[in-house]
């Protein structure tokens, strides 16, 4: 039974490698304060934890979040008075979608000596917390395993053997605590995927997952969806399952930074700025959605690794998406803590989307949108009417080729409107060398290196104008698990000079996604990072590409956990001399 109508959490388990370096953390007036102290203050009123196996076998962990770490934080949150959620990883080291690699001790097991090693482990971790009286109220059964857990014994599409993997450690958890002291939680990425969630679960029961207690999701805005799709998923689960949902891990950047942990194309996917407005909204509406889940499904929201500062020459996650800044102090989104349900702000306005680009050639008037998708603080999308500066269009209508923007009100909505107008000269449109770049013969002008076993490849048509017109073609790749794939094309490029190669991409994104546009000439390799997004096309580029009369190699490299991506209209261009 739940303690508390809604959990706003943090996972922590950092805290103790990061002081140990000598953090201190900060109020905003610079005092230094005892970190449960200051976390207390603000609202935080659960605690995450993840807990490894053995770290000491993998350098890298400095033997961090071994049960003796565990032990000495859960005190910690006992002492506070604080909900404890507890996230057994099964690994030596990190788990998530794409590495869910088993603990060193275990890795001569058979399957069925693993499954023991699974279930005497959970019980006995358990019990030694409870000899001390820190039992965890919620304890997580595997990090993040859509794609599975301990590889490759329960590495999915196997959903046997890893169901009876999951079994095995909640029948630990049950043997070590009752229901009624316990629950249990599955945790899964890809908050905003309802059709990734709907196959693992329903496969996954099929095969008899045992009973649980609660749906754990990570959500990231920058990987897992919209936030509308946010909504979307976890009232279908609720409505399917009837089980509670709790955000366990979400994130958003304070500032943009070179060495910084997303970069400039995933903050514009999230939605907000880098800045500690943008990161305390995000985690705002995070709150407000979660909170809004019919008959308070929506039980908590947890922010990953706030407390954390930059280093010098380290980067990564401490750089920009912690919730304490360069000195150490914490910023406004720690404020968002203090949200309770019943200050849910559902139908406030949260942003007002801005809308695609429009085209026009000089002198003629662009066709703007009459109305604005707005979106809510409880995750829905309303449209306002949108007005445009009419002085401001006047002055781009004479413009030459270029990019210009252009401003105008939202009604009832503070926030301005913004679209972009790009003026375009009347010009035959450049040749493409690209061989089939529609993929009209199949993959016969292409090479594809891939592992066959995991890869789903197949051409999808889509009717852009069907009246009369040929589809355009998409080239959709999708991994059932940890999978490579490669496809490029080799062209002669007849004419020295400056040429610019480009692609649309759509498909889904999480944790160690490694997605690159790239070219190879002779003398380099020039490659762009490609952030999926599911809902609207982008086009990725690199530009300038200078070459001789010879051969170029373009094409597309994925490396990642199961996720899928849809390729189209690749070109490569002469831009110059």
């Amino acid at each position: 039974m739940d303690k508390c109508d809604f959990y706003k959490g943090m996972d922590i388990s950092f805290l103790p490698q990061f002081t140990d370096k000598g953090m201190q953390v900060k109020d905003f007036d610079g005092t230094v304060v005892e970190p449960f102290l200051l976390l207390k203050k603000y609202g935080v009123n659960s605690i995450r934890l993840r807990i490894w196996k053995n770290p000491e076998n993998e350098p890298e962990s400095g033997g961090y979040c071994s049960l003796a770490h565990t032990l000495a934080m859960a005190r910690k949150i006992k002492e506070w008075g604080m909900h404890f959620l507890l996230d057994f990883h099964y690994s030596d080291y990190w788990a998530d979608p794409a590495n869910q690699r088993k603990p060193k001790e275990w890795e001569g097991l058979s399957f069925e000596e693993l499954e023991h090693a699974v279930f005497d482990y959970t019980k006995d971790t358990l019990l030694s917390l409870k000899k001390e009286g820190l039992l965890p109220d919620i304890v997580q059964i595997g990090n993040e395993i859509r794609s599975g857990l301990l590889f490759p014994d329960g590495e999915l599409p196997d959903y046997i053997h890893m169901v009876r993997l999951l079994n095995a450690g909640i029948r630990g958890a049950r043997m070590a605590v009752g229901m009624d002291e316990l629950q249990v939680m599955i945790h899964l990425d890809q908050g905003g995927r309802y059709f990734y969630l709907k196959e693992w679960f329903s496969k996954a029961i099929e095969n008899g997952l045992e009973n649980f207690d609660v749906i754990g999701l990570s959500y990231y805005p920058f990987w897992h969806g919209t936030f509308p799709d946010l909504k979307e998923t976890m009232e279908r689960l609720i409505q399917d399952y009837h089980k509670p949902i709790m955000i366990v891990e979400t994130a958003h950047a304070w500032r943009r930074c070179q060495n910084g942990f997303i970069d400039e194309v995933q903050e514009k996917i999230a939605g907000f700025n880098a800045s500690p407005e943008g990161q305390a909204k995000a985690l705002k509406l995070v709150m407000n959605i979660t909170a809004s889940l019919p008959e308070h499904m929506g039980r908590g929201v947890y922010y990953w690794e706030p407390l954390c500062i930059p280093l010098p020459g380290e980067g990564g996650w401490a750089e920009n998406m912690g919730l304490l800044d360069e000195n150490g102090c914490v910023m406004e989104g720690i404020n968002v803590f203090g949200f309770t349900r019943k200050e849910a702000c559902g139908e406030q306005y949260a942003k007002v989307y801005e809308s695609s680009p429009v085209v026009m050639q000089p002198g003629h008037k662009p066709i703007l949108p009459r109305e604005l998708p707005v979106l809510c603080f409880d995750g829905s999308i309303v449209k306002h009417k949108v007005i445009w500066d009419t002085s401001m269009l006047n002055n781009i209508l004479n413009q030459q080729k270029g990019e210009y923007v252009l401003w105008g009100k939202v009604e009832g909505v503070g926030e301005p409107a913004k679209i972009t107008v790009s003026v375009s000269e009347n010009s035959e449109e450049m040749e493409n060398l690209v061989h089939d770049a529609n993929w009209e013969q199949g993959l016969t002008e292409w090479t594809v290196v891939q592992d066959r076993e995991h890869v789903i490849v197949q051409i999808v048509p889509e009717f852009v104008n069907p009246n009369p017109a040929p589809p355009l073609n998409g080239l959709r790749v999708e991994g059932v698990k940890q999978f490579k794939f490669n496809i490029s094309q080799k062209i002669w490029t007849v004419y020295p000079g400056i040429y610019s190669l480009s692609v649309e991409f759509l498909g889904t994104d999480t944790t160690n996604v490694d997605i690159r546009l790239f070219v190879q000439s002779d003398e380099e390799r020039r490659e762009t990072v490609i952030h999926p997004v599911e809902h609207n096309w982008q086009i990725y580029k690199i530009e300038n590409i200078r070459c001789k009369e010879e051969y170029l190699t373009i094409g597309i490299s994925i490396q990642a956990p199961p996720v899928y991506g849809i390729m189209r209209n690749f070109r490569l261009v002469k831009t110059g001399i």
